[in-house]
């Protein structure tokens, strides 16, 4: 009797540390569009946001968009931040939104924009990065000018994040 006992401890001792290694976590994934391939993975949680900054190509100042993860774990875009108006940037705030001019940058709050499918092209001009969790990342270094990223967010269980790497560079070294 006492070494059933024992091994039913066992067994609900092992559960309880084996839960949480393989229940589901969030992470941004960024993949290249057409084949797939995941370029970058970061954890994340509800209500955390990141950030996009890029030159406009046709204004060349900087423009940064922010992004969160809601509860429906999508990604909405929640406010933007340039110095000039141009090709596809806004002009007016829409309904809801608030429009800030300070310190010679337009800030816009107050944006609920879901994005579904949350697609970028690589640009060609430098100064595209991803800032996720304090840490930027180039989007030149994860994959050529040009090329369609897809960013989602994904559930995964926790040891992924133990055995797998943050980056799976597939890059051709030219």
């Amino acid at each position: 009797m006492r070494t059933q006992n024992f091994g039913i401890a066992v067994l609900i001792v092992a559960a309880v540390l084996l839960i949480p290694i393989f229940s589901p976590c969030l992470a941004l994934q960024v993949e290249e569009m057409r084949s797939g391939v995941k370029l970058y993975q970061a954890p994340v949680k509800e209500g955390d946001e990141f950030v996009i900054e890029f030159v406009h190509s046709v204004e060349r100042t900087p423009v940064k968009e922010i992004f969160k993860i809601e509860q429906d774990y999508n990604i909405y875009l929640v406010g933007t931040e340039y110095e000039s108006f141009g090709a596809g940037l806004p002009t007016m705030p829409c309904e809801g939104e608030e429009s800030v001019l300070e310190g010679g940058k337009i800030r816009i709050t107050g944006i609920r924009r879901k994005l579904e499918p949350f697609l970028v092209a690589v640009s060609h001009v430098p100064g595209h990065v991803l800032t996720v969790g304090g840490e930027e990342v180039v989007l030149a270094s994860l994959a050529e000018p040009g090329t369609g990223l897809r960013i989602r967010v994904v559930r995964e269980p926790a040891v992924v994040r133990f055995l797998g790497r943050r980056y799976e560079w597939m890059r051709r070294q030219s």
